[in-house]
């Protein structure tokens, strides 16, 4: 079973510390007091994890940037974090707000740092701030990945995740748990975030 090193650990602890800033964060700066219902509430959506990076690490910028669709006390929360790697990978919360209804998708933006969620067959788009505008569809950009994954389920009911590119492999690591989605946070190649069901981690080769 594969067993997580020093540099993981803290970086699985810096990923669960941007969880209680989140919680911080939603509570002094997004909080409204929400309208009293006279209907029966709908069955929400279940909330998958998703996230679309905006700024690779790279020799001009040292600190990824991604935002993230999450679940937070049981309701979706849209999150745009900084990760920082200069402190242990601390994910540094920059804007989060609560959002109605589970997205099924996120796309990036041509020209902005702001994203698309897809609700049903509607697009909406969330400006760099989170904050919805109208906005053109046809600046929605579908991501086109520079890597494949492939994961195999072992015996132990442990997974084995390899990630590929057009060189051949580039990183593999046995996990505990099936992967979801697999984000790449630099252009060396030398950082993923690892997205599960309700968990995330960060893979350094």
């Amino acid at each position: 079973m594969y067993k997580e090193t020093g540099k993981e650990k803290i970086i699985r602890f810096s990923i669960i510390a941007a969880i209680a800033t989140v919680t911080l964060y939603l509570f002094v700066n997004q909080y409204t007091p929400k309208e009293e219902y006279t209907a029966a509430i709908p069955q929400k959506n279940e909330v998958k994890q998703m996230a679309v990076v905006l700024q690779e690490k790279n020799q001009g910028q040292d600190s990824p940037k991604l935002v993230m669709i999450k679940e937070h006390e049981g309701e979706p929360i849209l999150v745009t974090y900084m990760v920082d790697i200069e402190n242990n990978y601390r994910f540094e919360t920059l804007h989060a707000v609560n959002l109605k209804n589970a997205p099924t998708d996120i796309q990036k933006d041509q020209k902005t740092d702001g994203v698309w969620l897809k609700e049903g067959k509607n697009w909406t788009y969330y400006n760099p701030e989170l904050q919805v505008e109208k906005r053109q569809g046809e600046f929605r950009l579908e991501a086109e990945k520079s890597f494949s994954t492939n994961i195999e389920e072992l015996e132990t009911n442990n997974y084995v995740l390899q990630i590929n590119n057009k060189q051949g492999p580039i990183l593999e690591k046995t996990l505990e748990e099936k992967p979801i989605s697999v984000v790449r946070l630099s252009e060396n190649n030398d950082l993923w975030f690892v997205l599960f069901e309700k968990d995330t981690i960060l893979l350094v080769p």
